[in-house]
């Protein structure tokens, strides 16, 4: 039976301050976990059974998360207690493998069109499949240079300069058989990127590259993350469908209140006259008080702006309050229950 293993037990460092109170599976897009849309695409596939890893007790997961019923699926929790790598994840979790794994960074966002990478893994006689996809600056990732075949001869970790031969980059989608585990070594840290991938194009095993497409996002700092919430908005990216999470959007009933097309309100937001938003996202249970302006932004559940108020390319961890008049430039991400005083600049 193939499994799914989303790799997430990464610090989340560089998203600081919006992890420190949320795992990253858990960061809302759109209202909706980030888990929810990896499960989702990786359920297109008829794949039921998945492995959660994390660094970190699972408590804030599980309650959402559950076992998995709610959402048609076996969710298994594998806590890591000291980083190893990816591999290294994928390694510990051996007792949880039994046949060809889907692997998946916890950090990535996108479509990728897993059955049809699934059969180019199984035909080609693969024993890893890496999905690939072309960005415009190749430097902040590992590039990935292949044949004609499709069969990758190199890696690239990060490259510079004249070193950079293609800008088709690794986008963390891989298709792992299960002898790849025998040459991970135990207890050692060891990453698919840097360490395994080369390994087995020395060893002469064929790796396989496949073409996810350009929807793609790698959320590792804050702005990539508002960056995808702007994807979402902007069609994108589909958000998934699951009738115990449903996807829905709650504009205010007021006429004096104007919400764009493109924006997307939670449910229980008290929205007051006068008040503008503008491609945003507002999670649930928020309070928006007369003639507050709030465009390209992304306030997380409980917040409070005080009326008059402008927010501009923002992100708002949950119960943050701003004051009256106050003003937010694009860039500013806020940590759960920040509060910005009555006519800030900020």
């Amino acid at each position: 039976m193939i499994k799914a293993l989303i790799l997430a037990g990464g610090s989340g460092n560089e998203l600081r301050p919006l992890s420190i109170h949320t795992p990253k599976p858990m960061l809302p897009v759109g209202n909706l976990p980030l888990l929810l849309y990896q499960i989702e695409r990786i359920k297109k596939a008829a794949i039921t059974e998945f492995i959660l890893s994390i660094s970190y007790p699972p408590r804030t997961i599980h309650s959402v998360m559950q076992e998995g019923d709610l959402f048609g699926i076996l969710l298994r929790y594998h806590v890591e207690r000291s980083p190893l790598g990816t591999a290294g994840a994928f390694r510990r979790a051996k007792n949880l493998i039994d046949d060809t794994t889907v692997i998946l960074n916890g950090d990535v966002l996108a479509e990728f069109p897993l059955q049809k990478m699934l059969e180019a893994h199984q035909s080609r006689g693969a024993m890893v499949t890496i999905g690939t996809c072309r960005v415009s600056n190749p430097q902040a990732y590992g590039t990935v240079e292949i044949n004609q075949q499709g069969l990758v001869k190199r890696f690239s970790e990060r490259p510079r300069g004249s070193k950079v031969k293609t800008n088709r980059i690794n986008a963390g989608v891989y298709i792992v058989e299960r002898q790849v585990l025998q040459m991970i070594p135990r207890q050692e840290t060891c990453f698919f990127e840097t360490d395994l991938f080369p390994q087995l194009l020395q060893a002469g095993q064929p790796v396989l590259a496949y073409d996810i497409g350009q929807n793609w996002r790698e959320i590792t700092r804050p702005a990539s993350y508002l960056q995808s919430n702007m994807d979402l908005l902007d069609s994108r990216i589909t958000p998934p469908s699951f009738p115990a999470y449903p996807h829905k959007h709650h504009p205010p009933s007021h006429p004096q209140v104007s919400v764009d097309d493109s924006s997307l309100v939670g449910e229980n937001c008290v929205i007051k006259p006068g008040v503008r938003i503008v491609h945003s996202v507002i999670g649930a249970n928020c309070r928006i008080e007369e003639d507050a302006f709030i465009r390209n932004s992304v306030l997380w559940p409980g917040c409070r702006v005080q009326e008059s108020s402008v927010i501009s390319g923002s992100v708002l961890g949950k119960g943050c309050q701003i004051g009256e008049g106050a003003y937010l430039r694009s860039g500013n991400i806020l940590g759960d229950k920040s509060l910005i005083t009555d006519f800030s600049r900020v």
